[in-house]
């Protein structure tokens, strides 16, 4: 199949209707996961194959090159399937696993590929703050006033429209920082979410969210070239030092509030972290046994019934890293480590652009969403999320409209790399 040429790249041209009217119907829909049909399909399911349907169909009648931004790691990851595929006692649910990301990253591919060439950023990212500022006013509201009966926090945990509190809060994190993003571009109005969506995070009472989120914070202030200047720099070693300090004299006394804190009821912050950790870290420690058994992997979808035959707890791995480990052997691993590596590249990219006045998003901020998502993964596995991949599908696109402006004011872009064009 040949492709003539890439469609034009999408920027400050007045808002097309048609393209707003996707997106927002994808923004919507992203949510809705409490509303579940066969094999766990959601509203988004439906409405992405009749995106990915019509928009591929109208690429093809363009005759309009796709690139697969990510597809080195994606692809390594594959190959990971495969060997573990090959011992795994669930071949078919390996099989509709493989099935699964290869939907995914269909839809990942296409959506950066929409975003990049018909959509503007700032529009995207203005539906997903405001349908995420919904959800969370509609949780926080129903945590604290009862305005809705527990539909969206009626559990000690709140799950929103979500299925379980931790995927909630995962989306929330994210929100938070595109929120922040937009915001410190120039969207000032946006500020103005950050505290309902940190509310929002807080109603989970998921620890692994509330942890990412002050981690990402940090990235986004390392992020800042002001922060690496001696004096902002020797400041904060200062008070490092003192803090150090400080936990040294009060060390007895400190570690006995952090016990009763980290045992404490799960509605409290950093509650039942200790209980958290104890069920991981058994799972965790066979999961390495496994690895050493089967370096090939086990086979995707198949870590909750190996861990339930050998150990009697039907969990899954609770990492990212450790499930692709696990089931994809040291393939999976190496892949998802370059997923992660690509998109670290992309936001390099939106910082270069940034000299020659490209800014949609605040690339600090973006910075910190990154560092958020890959805290994140060591204590959950969120590739299966589809907000993981839109999230992805931002960054892509931001990325590609910055290699766009950047090589207009003369540079070459630098993103072939990461790209393997349909020729």
């Amino acid at each position: 199949m040949t492709m003539a040429a890439h469609s034009p790249i999408a920027g400050a041209e007045p808002r097309a209707r048609g393209s707003f009217l996707v997106m927002a119907a994808m923004m919507v829909a992203l949510p809705l996961v409490a509303i579940q049909g066969p094999a766990h399909t959601t509203p988004m399911d439906g409405v992405n194959a009749l995106f990915v349907g019509l928009y591929w169909c109208w690429l093809l009648a363009r005759r309009e090159k796709m690139l697969f931004p990510l597809a080195l790691g994606f692809w390594v990851i594959q190959l990971g399937s495969c060997t573990g595929l090959f011992a795994a006692d669930e071949r078919l649910r390996s099989a509709l696993t493989v099935v699964e990301d290869l939907y995914l990253y269909v839809w990942y591919v296409t959506l950066a590929h929409f975003l990049t060439r018909r959509c503007r950023i700032e529009d995207v990212a203005m539906i997903f703050i405001v349908v995420a500022c919904g959800v969370a006013f509609l949780t926080v509201a129903d945590a604290h006033l009862g305005l809705f009966g527990g539909r969206f926090a009626g559990t000690k945990r709140a799950t929103g429209t979500f299925e379980n509190p931790n995927m909630f809060g995962d989306y929330l994190v994210g929100a938070f920082f595109i929120t922040w993003a937009a915001a410190a571009a120039g969207r000032r109005i946006f500020y103005a979410g950050l505290p309902l969506l940190g509310l929002g995070v807080l109603s989970t009472h998921s620890n692994g969210c509330l942890v990412s989120l002050i981690g990402g914070c940090g990235v986004t202030v390392a992020a800042y070239p002001g922060f690496w200047k001696p004096k902002q720099l020797g400041t904060v070693l200062v008070l490092a030092g003192t803090l150090l300090g400080i936990v040294g004299v009060f060390h007895d006394q400190l570690q006995q509030l952090a016990v009763e804190r980290f045992s404490g009821s799960r509605t409290e912050v950093g509650g039942a972290a200790l209980k958290g950790a104890s069920e991981r870290l058994p799972i965790w420690e066979n999961i390495l046994k496994l690895v050493a058994q089967k370096p090939g992997g086990i086979g995707p979808g198949n870590l909750a019934d190996v861990e339930a035959a050998t150990t009697g707890d039907k969990h899954s791995a609770h990492s990212e890293y450790l499930g692709m480990l696990a089931e994809r052997g040291v393939f999976g691993l190496a892949g998802w480590l370059g997923i992660l590596g690509g998109l670290f590249l992309m936001l390099g990219r939106i910082r270069t652009a940034v000299a020659a006045g490209f800014r949609p998003l605040g690339v600090e901020q973006l910075y910190g969403l990154f560092g958020a998502l890959a805290a994140h993964a060591l204590v959950i596995e969120l590739s299966h999320f589809r907000h993981t991949w839109l999230v992805f599908a931002v960054i892509t696109a931001t990325a590609m409209q910055a290699a766009a402006r950047t090589a207009g004011a003369g540079s070459r872009p630098r993103l072939a790399p990461l790209f393997a064009e349909a020729a």
